[in-house]
């Protein structure tokens, strides 16, 4: 089975952590439409043995600038997982990462034309909080906000999800759950076979930057090299 949800957070040339190179982008999906390669909504990937789903995840304005164009010149579709207290605004939220540069967010103009060119807009929470440190009341809140939000403004309800920094825990887990069909991580990982939806791997663009991997993303070696990162992801506590 040959299946990966690629996540990516700003496509652009910034050398950022979160940032995944314009060119490099552009190449990655001319090679998976020469190849042929089914790039599917999730729902479709659900029923699919083989194709990649493309994720964004926060909503920064460069998805709209330089994801968009190319995505939508290959008519493939692709979901942004948007902070929705953040829209107009900028990524103000600590990192992991250290210092990072203030990354501008889509504003509702720019979600709207996202959306009517194949993207769908899903939830990451209001204000992109650590939803372990949170009562189960604020973690609903933080959700059930940023969906009605999204729905009130698209006329669309958001039916995926994915954890603010990737963090959640067995609890936030179990609440979450039932309101979404798929739940996603930053586990670095194929999307398996049985894979559990509460707690979906993905792909992260950051260690597909060179085209030694994007080229050949269901290879034996990229493979080998995703498995090889997850390791030592796991030996250091990296969710």
């Amino acid at each position: 089975m040959t299946r990966a949800v690629l996540t990516f957070h700003s496509v652009d040339d910034s050398g950022s952590v979160l940032s995944f190179p314009t060119s490099a982008f552009r190449k990655l999906v001319e090679l998976l439409a020469e190849a042929q390669t089914p790039v599917l909504a999730f729902p479709e990937l659900l029923q699919s043995k083989e194709g990649v789903t493309f994720t964004f995840d926060d909503g920064m304005r460069t998805v709209h600038q330089h994801a968009l164009p190319v995505l939508r010149h290959h008519g493939f579709p692709a979901h942004v997982f948007l902070t929705t207290g953040h829209v107009g605004k900028d990524m103000t939220w600590p990192s992991g990462h250290g210092r990072l540069q203030a990354f501008d967010i889509l504003d509702w103009r720019e979600v709207d034309e996202c959306l009517r060119s194949g993207f769908r807009v899903e939830s990451h929470t209001v204000t992109h909080p650590d939803l372990r440190e949170l009562s189960p009341t604020a973690i609903i809140d933080e959700c059930c906000g940023a969906d009605d939000e999204i729905e009130r403004q698209t006329g669309q309800r958001p039916t995926l999800f994915a954890f603010p920094f990737g963090h959640f825990d067995d609890r936030v887990r179990n609440l979450l759950a039932p309101r979404y069909a798929g739940c996603f991580t930053t586990r670095l990982g194929y999307f398996g076979r049985a894979e559990d939806l509460t707690r979906i791997r993905r792909l992260d663009s950051y260690y597909l930057q060179s085209p030694v991997w994007y080229k050949s993303l269901f290879a034996t070696m990229t493979r080998g090299y995703v498995a090889s990162r997850a390791a030592i992801r796991a030996v250091r506590g990296v969710t």
